[in-house]
């Protein structure tokens, strides 16, 4: 995963016309590739070379996208799915940080077992807290301007390290820590030659021919990989370019497909890495770090935030995908940082990208009674209470259902077709909402 991440990135950064994205696999990624392996396993087809050819189809069919201007079609996609897609993340990373936590409580009920439990969530919630303050000191008057500036930007590697070491400072009670490989070499171990794979995989075949026929079968896979691979890397740039980040330089749809298909599909395709196009919270986090927010009074009460400026290039990207690949030499320090301290840093993205959403800005709403004390957006406005609130309800619902999908292995293989399927959904609420209402909402 982290040559993988790292491969792509560089090539990214490189050649694509929108490098504020940053690369990475995904959950509905790896669904979908554990569903491959399966089918090939009842054909009785060797998995690495034939998803090699998986990749290369995939490669082909995203190069036709590009070609054919097909990203022109990302146009229909509103900001209520772009909210929906965005406020996914955020529930993803903020439940799987309280569920690893809870499950602390659950697998050992010894005394030790309890001491890990609680020194886990010491940890998780430290790291949270002292990220989250860190990031907060750019609105106080706290130190000088500079370290300020410094200490927000580098906050979360701050409270990753001093919970790291109030770890192995304070009575150790068996935390688990990350499971880190001490050699770079490829992990899968031959079962007929007890040797580890060759870092190029043969495409036709590693112990016996491939079929002519496996060739053509593994297009129809590639064929969902494809949409997979379209709708994370088009929502995310959609996400990115909104106008709300007032951004200077133009978007790079077609290019960034492109590059993804011309060079990083092949290329984790017959090195056998994971696949990788654009990871909506790392982009939006890699974004974040680059742009100066500002606060903005509200008529009639309350503030907001907005992008004031956005720092545009690609020195970024490449710094953060070379030393990627560099921290491979450092696996044993790696090793040493405890789960627990990831789960906080997975709360931490959670809670931050949650910034900006509406979605978000509308749920919250709900808990205020008195529709007078709302804050002056310019939807609570123009939209009545009860129209607004059906709208954040709806919304909801259509979140709710996307995360189930992410959580149940049967059926996550369909989460890409179902935010698809948000489009003509969004064109169906025209029936049931005035369309000055979803102008104002939905804009």
């Amino acid at each position: 995963m982290i040559l993988s991440s790292g491969i792509s990135g560089v090539i990214y950064a490189l050649f694509s016309g929108q490098p504020l994205c940053i690369l990475g696999a995904t959950g509905p990624e790896l669904a979908y590739t554990a569903v491959f392996f399966s089918l090939c396993k009842q054909l009785e087809l060797e998995f690495l070379p034939a998803r090699v050819w998986q990749g290369l189809w995939t490669a082909f069919f995203t190069v036709v996208l590009s070609l054919f201007d097909l990203c022109a079609l990302m146009k229909y996609v509103s900001r209520f799915t772009e909210e929906i897609f965005s406020a996914l993340i955020s529930v993803i990373f903020i439940f799987e940080a309280i569920l690893n936590v809870a499950k602390l409580f659950f697998v050992n009920e010894t005394i030790g077992g309890r001491a890990q439990a609680f020194s886990g969530t010491v940890l998780c919630l430290g790291t949270y807290g002292l990220a989250s303050m860190l990031k907060s000191l750019k609105a106080t008057t706290w130190f000088t301007p500079t370290l300020r500036k410094l200490l927000g930007q580098y906050g979360v590697i701050i409270s990753i390290s001093i919970f790291t070491l109030v770890n192995w400072l304070v009575r150790d009670v068996g935390n688990a820590t990350l499971e880190v490989p001490t050699t770079i070499e490829p992990t899968f171990v031959d079962p007929l030659t007890n040797a580890t794979r060759p870092w190029i995989v043969n495409p036709m075949g590693t112990h016996k021919p491939f079929p002519a026929w496996g060739i053509a079968f593994t297009a129809l896979p590639a064929l969902g990989l494809t949409l997979l691979g379209y709708m994370d890397q088009n929502l995310t740039s959609l996400l990115i370019n909104r106008k709300d980040h007032n951004l200077r330089k133009p978007p790079g749809y077609h290019l960034d497909l492109f590059v993804c298909g011309l060079f990083v599909y092949p290329t984790c395709a017959l090195l056998g890495l994971p696949f990788t196009h654009a990871a909506t919270v790392r982009s939006m986090t890699h974004l974040i770090s680059l742009s100066t927010r500002e606060t903005v009074q509200l008529d009639g009460g309350g503030t907001t935030s907005k992008v004031a400026k956005v720092i545009e290039c690609r020195t970024t990207h490449l710094a953060i995908h070379v030393l990627l690949l560099c921290s491979l030499a450092l696996a044993p320090a790696l090793g040493l940082i405890p789960r627990s301290v990831l789960y906080g840093v997975f709360l931490f993205m959670g809670v931050g990208s949650m910034a900006g959403n509406q979605l978000f800005d509308r749920l919250f709403l709900f808990g205020i009674w008195v529709p007078s004390a709302y804050p002056k957006y310019e939807y609570t406005k123009h939209v009545k209470v009860s129209t607004m609130h059906s709208f954040t309800a709806f919304q909801v619902a259509m979140l709710v259902i996307l995360f189930t999908l992410t959580r149940l292995d049967s059926v996550s293989v369909l989460f890409p077709f179902f935010i698809g399927l948000l489009v003509p959904i969004r064109w169906g609420m025209n029936l049931c909402w005035a369309k000055e209402d979803l102008k104002w909402l939905d804009e």
